[in-house]
């Protein structure tokens, strides 16, 4: 099985990863949601190069890259005015495939981003958008997040909390460690089965099923000494 030791460094490089973005958020790197999605990806590929666990090579690698163990992450863009998340109301489709001798899991979730410092309120339109995004993403999979992005650093809400809040103050809403949600969606605890990407042609097919702007593939595999 994925060791608890395994899923907790996991969690915690992809959420350092994601403080990063931040970080670049506060440095005026990122403007709005779509940089956002692609400095989300982007980061995580450089932290996770060459990244290992006691039992699984964690690294962003290429297709050609075959004979090695090794992890995934894939980072997949649309352009343009077409890429506005209009079918499943994510801008972020997160997929993982970790295959050890005794655990194997395909599966992912959604993510829809929005930028909103702690303290301020979402006006109405806002707001509505939101949950309405929130209800696509939770008409397709009960498994779907919203990255709530600030100076301070990226907060997760589940989509669940935010489509039944009536409330204009998101942060009021209690935050899901980023840290736990990646340990939890390495060991199966949170993901849906039925969100499977394998390489990048499976990838890109689901991010543009979608009408994501990215999507990231971890793929996981046992370190060979």
């Amino acid at each position: 099985m994925l060791s608890e030791d395994d899923a907790n460094l996991f969690g915690g490089k992809v959420a350092q990863a994601i403080k990063n973005v931040a970080e670049d958020y506060a440095a005026g790197d990122v403007v709005h949601e779509n940089p956002f999605s692609g400095q989300l990806t982007g980061r995580i590929k450089e932290t996770l190069r060459q990244f290992e666990t006691p039992r699984v090579r964690w690294q962003v690698d290429s297709a050609s890259d075959k004979g090695r163990a090794r992890l995934r992450a894939r980072q997949l863009t649309s352009q343009g005015t077409g890429s506005e998340e209009t079918k499943f109301g994510a801008d972020i489709i997160i997929c993982i495939d970790i295959a050890l001798s005794d655990y194997s899991v395909k599966k992912g979730f959604l993510v829809q981003s929005k930028r909103l410092e702690p303290g301020k309120l979402l006006d109405k339109a806002t707001a509505d958008d939101l949950r309405g995004q929130c209800s696509k993403m939770l008409s397709v999979t009960p498994a779907s997040m919203v990255f709530l992005y600030s100076e301070v650093g990226v907060h997760v809400v589940p989509a669940t909390a935010v489509a039944a809040s009536t409330s204009y103050d998101i942060y009021s809403i209690p935050t899901y460690d980023m840290g736990i949600l990646f340990k939890d969606f390495a060991m199966c605890w949170f993901g849906d089965p039925l969100i499977q990407a394998t390489d990048p042609a499976s990838l890109e097919r689901l991010r543009a099923l979608a009408e994501a702007r990215d999507a990231l593939l971890f793929k996981g595999r046992p370190i060979v000494s």
